[in-house]
């Protein structure tokens, strides 16, 4: 961004601590009057280390660090991580395992969406929606805490398996919160369908096109408000989701409010799969049987070789590539997240918007400033 400013020019910094952003990332935005004409994106404010972290810690240990890239992504972060180990080791996961990674995941997904939606309210002045949707989220959150013993960093996935099984009465607890998620969600669409200045601040604000979303590499949600179905779960499918019947959420005009939409539609889809899960999930057992991963070693070593693994994340492609030398800890992990990408989109989408305009264009995106300074 050029820094020179003319006349009635100048140059505001939105961050690092600011509250329309959730989380510490800067944005510098060059005004004339109320109207942007550039802006930059600045990161790097909490950068952690974990890529160089991981290489230090054995394979099981690894699982615990993942988590923390994103809490609100944390289940499938360790779903990309150790579905990396599986692929080198050649383990084979149970299907009962493979449906519990599927529910537990899609639980996140719901948890993330509420409150990424909620927190994006909040920033256009929609307060009372952060608080609608941190009531419903709690309820799911209780439902994973039943099953992985933890609300936000699990450490639940492991390699082979899964650490515990579904617990008594999960099914009906899941019925009985999905019954009043559904009708919060409609309730959702319902406020933001019907209220004119909502309607004022999303609609055709901040559009963002299918060709600027490839070449920036953009997934997910705002990828799939451009009108572009691509979602892994249904391209390149993992665990059991190729024996699932969903859709993948689509929108044509890549607005702030298309954004949204897709969010919604996505809960939707979501408790549709764990509902197919629980009526189709088998019994038998969560790890391996007759293989050395059952016993849950802290020290495994894993065979030499090189791996890309991904998933889709709450915000899109989430993707680890791991170098193994042999030994008990990765030579080498590379990840590449969702949200590095979808930052990339706010310069070229404030460009001509007015002041007011950047924190619905900001916050519809769901960035998670933790996963990019990873």
């Amino acid at each position: 961004m050029d820094e020179t400013v003319g006349p009635s020019e100048m140059i505001v910094h939105l961050g690092p601590q600011h509250p329309m952003m959730p989380g510490p990332f800067r944005l510098n935005a060059k005004l004339r009057g109320e109207t942007v004409v550039d802006s930059e994106v600045e990161m790097g404010w909490i950068h952690k280390g974990i890529e160089k972290i991981l290489e230090s810690k054995t394979y099981l240990q690894g699982i615990t660090i993942v988590d923390r890239i994103c809490y609100l992504a944390a289940m499938t972060n360790e779903e990309a991580y150790v579905g990396c180990v599986e692929k080198l080791a050649g383990i084979e996961v149970p299907e009962r395992a493979q449906y519990i990674r599927v529910i537990m995941e899609e639980l996140s997904r719901l948890q993330s969406h509420l409150l990424g939606m909620g927190e994006y309210a909040s920033f256009v002045g929609f307060v009372s929606m952060f608080m609608y949707t941190i009531r419903d989220r709690e309820d799911v959150m209780s439902l994973i805490d039943s099953v992985t013993g933890a609300r936000v960093t699990h450490s639940f996935l492991r390699y082979g398996g899964v650490k515990d099984d579904l617990p008594e009465g999960f099914k009906d607890d899941v019925k009985y919160v999905f019954g009043n998620l559904r009708k919060a969600i409609d309730n959702y669409e319902e406020l933001y369908r019907t209220d004119a200045i909502y309607k004022a601040r999303t609609k055709g604000i901040g559009v963002l096109t299918a060709d600027v979303a490839k070449d920036l590499g953009v997934s997910g949600p705002p990828l799939r408000a451009t009108g572009v179905a691509f979602d892994i779960r249904k391209d390149e499918p993992y665990l059991v989701y190729k024996d699932l019947d969903f859709k993948v959420c689509t929108q044509t005009d890549g607005d702030v409010y298309a954004r949204i939409q897709v969010r919604l539609d996505e809960m939707r889809e979501s408790m549709y799969i764990i509902e197919q899960c629980l009526d189709q999930i088998p019994s038998g057992p969560i790890f391996p049987e007759d293989t050395p991963y059952g016993k849950r070693s802290p020290v495994m070593r894993v065979p030499a070789g090189e791996v890309f693994h991904r998933v889709e994340d709450p915000r899109g492609e989430m993707g680890f590539y791991m170098v193994s030398d042999g030994s008990d800890k990765p030579y080498r992990v590379k990840i590449r997240g969702p949200v590095y990408p979808t930052l990339q989109t706010l310069p070229p989408l404030i460009k001509g918007v007015t002041v007011a305009d950047i924190v619905a264009i900001a916050g519809s995106m769901d960035t998670c400033t933790s996963e990019v300074d990873r």
